[in-house]
């Protein structure tokens, strides 16, 4: 009888201790995303005066993609480092704005390796409860399998412009490879114990205003350009050794 109690009063003193932990057995992270791109250079948009906040610049036929995939490793619960593999496209136009007469076009490639570190506003419960991660289901609110994270970090960005004909004659760089600053928020949900989905949301800031290959005599700041992307992330278990590990 004493055995008995004695192994409960241990199930119930180390039971949270061992829940609090069960996110160390799944350090490794797999994602991968798809989404939009919205550029702000010195090829089209509206003059200051006419735009104060900005948002006449957010054009539609301006839009287009990213995608990106990489490894996340859990240094903390609450902290993470990711690695980055991204690739996107830019577009700047006169077509629309306060210089339409001039009718500059540029079509922009990006290829962009990130290191970025992110911070865990707010953390699922879910992944740290054994039976979520048997798979037995019994979280009934939405938070409860929520993350939501802020990041930042710095990257190299290989680009390539593609001038119209007006463009041309005046262009400055064609290309090049400029440092990039990556800030952003990101939301994920537990679809399952190894699954999440989400959005991420993100501002480069860069340090050159050539992306477009131009730079107009009136321009005070780099360029800056938005990744918004939907993303599947896949855990992995971490091995006896700390690596990760494909194993079911």
């Amino acid at each position: 009888m004493r055995r008995v109690i004695l192994i409960i009063f241990l199930f119930v003193l180390l039971y949270p201790t061992v829940e609090a932990q069960l996110w160390k057995l799944r350090r490794y992270e797999l994602y991968a995303g798809f989404g939009t791109s919205q550029f702000f250079g010195d090829i089209g948009g509206f003059t200051p005066g006419e735009n104060a906040l900005g948002f006449k610049d957010i054009i539609i036929n301006q839009t287009r993609f990213n995608l990106h995939g990489g490894i996340r490793y859990r240094l903390l619960e609450d902290v993470a480092l990711k690695f980055t593999i991204g690739y996107g496209f830019i577009h700047a136009s006169d077509a629309v704005g306060s210089n339409v007469n001039r009718d500059m076009e540029a079509s922009t490639s990006l290829f962009e390796p990130s290191i970025t570190g992110e911070y865990y506003i707010l953390k699922n419960s879910a992944e740290s409860s054994y039976r979520f991660t048997q798979g037995r289901e019994f979280f009934t609110t939405f938070f409860e399998k929520l993350d939501l994270f802020i990041y930042a970090g710095v990257a190299p960005a290989i680009y390539s412009v593609k001038p119209n004909e007006n463009l041309e004659p005046v262009i400055e760089q064609s290309g090049g490879i400029t440092a990039v600053f990556p800030f952003g928020v990101g939301v994920n949900y537990l679809i399952s114990p190894n699954s999440l989905v989400g959005i991420d949301l993100g501002i480069r800031y860069t340090t050159t205003d050539y992306l477009d290959g131009y730079t107009s005599q009136y321009s005070n700041s780099n360029d800056v350009y938005y990744f918004m992307a939907f993303v599947f992330t896949q855990k992995l278990k971490t091995s006896e050794k700390g690596l990760p590990s494909f194993r079911k």
